[in-house]
């Protein structure tokens, strides 16, 4: 089949893997669809953890609608599964039984269990596998779980800024930037995220909930404020909260035997220690994301930063989002936002409201050719377009 025509099905199966983004974590968002003669006679994803994966789903479509999946084309977005040891059968076995004849993959599985042998099991049966098609893509996919299985973190920076730049009012006093529709889609991020971080002067102007609110909730994220001095007041709404929502503060006053942080642990806070603030209270980002992925077991980050904590962050960011009102704040006094490096990519523009939506998106290297793949929308990107604002 010519090479567009694979790149066309494989692209069909990327974007409809998406719509697993939020409810498959930590498994990847995956799709599949079937066809034959150009036409296709089935499709599915995988829609939530713990339930079926893509291709059993695009098979049960494709016998739903009255069709055989025999001698078909199956195009998948992930190498298909051959182990045993999970909640699910495997899939690479699901294909060869359905009699299909060939299979165009987007990429291998990193996971050590898969990595290749699913490709092998499906040759073994005699069927054609067709591997890296929109490869690229089909990474960028699944960056946070491929990541995670590299034992790394995803970070997403996101902030508002006004047309002239400035993400606070006069003194940086708390002023409302984005509207209403862009705050209901930091909502749905929220959610998706294993973790919320913010640093300390956040947590002392805004006096932040920082929870997901009206979306759908398949788990808490972690509630994350970075205090170098442990200045979290006790009667924050995040301290007031915390035995009802998972809350942690890191700070650095490591060889004080602090009563506040007593006072925060009996208040239900898990309060952590890291040695790796400097002089002015700024966590070195590498060590931060290293003790956040090993003492609190969480790799997908949303940071929703100050223009200092965003200064430290955006070496180690694997993407930003700005949204960016079309109101000017006119006062030389309010802080301004956060500079992005050129190493951070613009992958796409999209209308939320009244305000603008930017993603920046670190460049994935292809280990082949040691050169950047192309940068593409994130599914949280490309989902938020296609909402109604």
């Amino acid at each position: 089949m010519p090479a567009a025509t694979d790149e066309l099905f494989l692209r069909r199966a990327i974007r409809l893997a998406m719509n697993g983004r939020g409810m498959v974590e930590p498994n990847p968002m995956v799709a599949c669809v079937l066809v034959r003669d150009g036409q296709v006679i089935g499709e599915g994803y995988h829609a939530r953890f713990g339930g079926p994966h893509a291709e059993p789903s695009a098979l049960a479509d494709c016998r739903e609608r009255g069709n055989s999946p025999a001698g078909a084309t199956a195009y998948v977005t992930l190498e298909p599964c051959c182990h045993t040891n999970k909640k699910t059968p495997p899939c690479a076995p699901r294909l060869i039984e359905a009699g299909v004849a060939r299979v165009v993959i987007g990429c291998l599985d990193p996971n050590p269990a898969v990595n290749g042998n699913g490709v092998a099991m499906l040759r073994a049966a005699g069927i054609e596998v067709t591997n890296g098609v929109c490869e690229g893509e089909a990474k960028q996919l699944i960056e946070p779980f491929l990541r995670s299985v590299e034992h790394d973190s995803y970070l997403t920076l996101k902030w508002a800024q006004s047309a002239d730049g400035k993400v606070a009012g006069p003194g940086g006093k708390r002023t409302q930037i984005s509207g209403p529709e862009s705050s209901r889609l930091v909502h749905q991020l929220r959610a998706r995220s294993d973790a919320i971080v913010i640093g300390i002067g956040t947590a002392l102007i805004d006096d932040p909930m920082l929870t997901p609110r009206d979306v759908p909730l398949r788990r808490k994220p972690l509630r994350i404020v970075l205090d170098p001095q442990l200045r979290l007041p006790l009667t924050s709404k995040l301290v007031s909260t915390a035995k009802d929502w998972p809350t942690a503060v890191i700070h650095d006053e490591c060889r004080t035997n602090s009563r506040h942080a007593e006072e925060l642990r009996e208040r239900g806070v898990a309060v952590h220690c890291s040695e790796h603030f400097g002089r002015r209270g700024q966590l070195e980002a590498f060590a931060a994301l290293q003790l956040i992925r090993e003492e609190l077991g969480v790799r997908d980050l949303f940071m929703e930063p100050g223009p200092t904590l965003a200064g430290s962050f955006l070496a180690v960011a694997n993407r930003v989002w700005v949204f960016r009102s079309l109101t000017s704040m006119n006062d030389s006094t309010a802080p301004a936002a956060a500079t992005i490096p050129a190493q951070l990519v613009p992958s796409g523009t999209i209308r939320v409201g009244d305000d603008e939506l930017t993603e920046y998106r670190r460049p994935m290297i292809d280990a082949a050719t040691d050169r950047p793949y192309a940068v593409s929308a994130s599914a949280d990107l490309v989902l938020a377009s296609s909402t109604p604002s």
